[in-house]
């Protein structure tokens, strides 16, 4: 097991490696995942955007236009901006992506003789409340345990969602698995399984293995509530990543796809995923309490935590 402080493009970074995982966490980022790499093959699971520098953005920027540079980010307590939904804070205003990544996360690195853990923790800008996420790594172990803590500094119910938003590195050829009696909303369609294919301007995409990079489709699903498994893996020919979590505390799964469809800095269409475990949808926090009813309130004073395992495998 080897602690390091780094420093990772320019930012101070710290890079915990158990044997067969190496991870990277940037606290001034957000508390940024920015690399996930399995040891044994080289793989690094988490993607990269191929222009868009790391650089610290002022709270209320686009997460999009500033800081869509890839890695995993924790999107609360929404995902795309609104309008707060609910009284006594309605109409105020949620940044893109959510009040987290924008922010310095307060870090601290607990090592014992056989195990580390990275505690990060965030408070409310425009709400009143405490975020904090543990990450658990074990030595000769290629699994994370992630715990997750929500706490109320609020006199009145705070209504949330939260979505984990790791974008993936993939590549044509992979092949993705979510449990079998999972139902999805896209748009306005909604209760379908996963879909087979997904339309684009040159016909129809098969996704039964993940297309070449030039397919030109995308596609963002939101499950329904999962009522027994939760889970989800991305096959590769060296290796798999898994996530699991208890569907009682995690009740639903997102996936988003973009393959070579759009590039939001103008340059060459992406081609990534986001495998996101969520509580409550859509993206928008607006439209989770007034269209789909799914979202969570926190009482005043109360806490919610939740915990997702992440492992890969050879």
């Amino acid at each position: 097991m080897k602690v390091a402080n780094i420093s990772h493009e320019g930012f101070a970074a710290i890079q915990v490696d158990t044997g067969p995982l190496a991870l990277t966490v940037i606290p001034e980022l957000g508390g940024k995942i920015s690399s996930l790499r399995d040891t044994r093959s080289g793989r690094e699971w988490l993607w990269r955007h191929p222009r868009m520098a790391y650089r610290r953005v002022p709270h209320g920027s686009s997460y999009v236009a500033a800081a869509d540079t890839g890695g995993w980010d924790e999107c609360f307590p929404s995902v795309s901006a609104c309008a707060y939904p609910a009284l006594p804070w309605a109409g105020v205003p949620v940044q893109d992506h959510g009040e987290l990544w924008s922010q310095t996360a307060a870090t601290q690195i607990d090592v014992g003789d056989e195990s580390v853990s990275l505690h990060t923790r965030w408070h409310g800008v425009m709400l009143p409340y405490q975020f904090e996420r543990t990450i658990r790594l074990d030595a000769g172990s290629a699994r994370l345990s992630i715990a997750y803590r929500l706490s109320s500094a609020a006199d009145e119910p705070l209504a949330w969602i939260w979505s984990a938003h790791p974008l993936i590195a993939i590549e044509p050829g992979m092949e993705l698995s979510l449990p079998p009696g999972a139902r999805f909303h896209s748009g306005r369609r909604s209760g379908l399984p996963f879909p087979r294919s997904i339309p684009s301007a040159g016909g129809d995409v098969d996704l039964s293995r993940l297309p070449a990079r030039d397919a030109g489709a995308s596609i963002k699903l939101w499950s329904a509530p999962l009522t027994d498994e939760g889970w989800a893996s991305l096959r590769a020919p060296d290796g798999a990543l898994h996530m699991r979590w208890d569907v009682a505390e995690i009740p639903q799964v997102a996936v988003w796809l973009n393959l070579g469809a759009h590039a939001f800095d103008g340059g060459e269409p992406y081609y990534n995923m986001g495998l996101e475990p969520c509580i409550g949808a859509q993206d928008s926090l607006a439209d989770a309490v007034h269209a789909y009813h799914l979202f969570e309130q926190l009482l005043p004073g109360g806490a919610r935590a939740w915990r997702l395992e992440v492992e890969l495998t050879p």
